[in-house]
């Protein structure tokens, strides 16, 4: 993988972390206080947050060149792929799971398989030392 490409992908999921800030900070306004007691929407938020700091540490390190990024960015596809299925198997009937299922064939699936393209890309092609 060329140093441009792997400061665009880098770019592209800081920005797709930072993007899920201001979504966390919707969920946290509709939950009215509730944001860390036993529920489905706390899970939510803490599934997102999870997102986000997985974004964040994939593009640090794809960034870096770290040899650790595949493994990184396969866990962080896992985790959008999760949500994808559980926002569609969660969600109310009509609106909301049109809305679900929109977001999962857009943005949440497109990007676990690049997550996943970049996982197979960086596996390390050269022996690790003990």
């Amino acid at each position: 993988m060329t140093e441009t490409v792997r400061r665009r992908l880098s770019l592209l999921f800081v920005v797709c972390g930072a993007l899920l800030v201001p979504w966390i900070g919707v969920l946290i306004w509709q939950e009215h206080g509730a944001a860390g007691k036993r529920s489905l929407g706390s899970s939510w938020i803490g599934l997102d947050i999870l997102e986000a700091c997985c974004l964040a540490v994939v593009a640090s390190m794809l960034h870096r060149d770290h040899r650790a990024t595949s493994p990184a960015a396969a866990a962080t596809a896992a985790v959008l792929c999760m949500d994808a299925w559980f926002d569609a198997m969660s969600a109310a009937p009509q609106w909301a799971y049109a809305e679900s299922l929109t977001m999962a064939c857009v943005v949440e699936l497109p990007l676990a398989a690049l997550l996943a393209w970049v996982a197979w890309r960086t596996l390390p092609s050269r022996p690790v030392a003990p």
